[in-house]
């Protein structure tokens, strides 16, 4: 860093931005990672692919808890994707009218809390925000087509819960997040 740092005159600052991109991404690839070994090793891979799939654009897109350690990260994540692909579809069948409201409900939520976050400090502009709703309710869409065409496909209807699910788990941690953050804000006057 130091090298790069003279050679290509960054700021403190800006070698600051580098290094924390550079850790964020090696912690995420190390999550992904480990997430795939054990869901590989369990025979839940596919599944766990329909699961990260949207987890990870509601996530970059929408927001969500986000955790101040490394561990507290990947357990919370750990939690989340083996709720949304071991428990939550095997323990809770639901009636597909029942699924489509819920779709909708969430929907609603992404939409109107989104997109949002404990640490972040700077409002984004109205343009993204709308941008990002938009994004959120396309991907939304795309689960709920998704669950409507794979309804007479054993196997698809699996893994299509597992969407389901992943899209519950979010809107729950967006309708958590403002009350979380009036805590924090709370906790922060003293």
């Amino acid at each position: 860093m130091q090298k790069a740092q003279k050679e290509f005159g960054f700021s403190d600052r800006e070698i600051s931005l580098i290094r924390y991109s550079i850790l964020s991404i090696c912690y995420d690839f190390s999550k992904i990672l480990l997430f795939s070994v054990f869901f590989y090793v369990t025979g839940k891979f596919i599944n766990f692919l329909f699961a990260l799939v949207p987890f990870l654009f509601l996530r970059c897109k929408n927001g969500g808890l986000h955790f101040k350690t490394y561990l507290g990260c990947v357990t919370f994540s750990f939690i989340y994707l083996y709720l949304v692909i071991n428990v939550l579809p095997v323990y809770i069948t639901l009636p597909l009218w029942a699924v489509c409201v819920i779709v909708v409900l969430c929907a609603v939520i992404n939409y109107i809390v989104g997109p949002t976050s404990l640490n972040r400090k700077k409002e984004k502009s109205a343009d993204y925000i709308r941008k990002t709703r938009i994004q959120t309710l396309v991907l939304t869409g795309a689960i709920a087509l998704l669950i409507l065409a794979s309804a007479q496909t054993t196997k698809m209807q699996e893994y299509s819960m597992v969407c389901f699910w992943t899209l519950v788990l979010h809107a729950l941690q967006m309708a958590i997040t403002p009350k979380m953050k009036e805590v924090k804000y709370r906790e922060e006057l003293g």
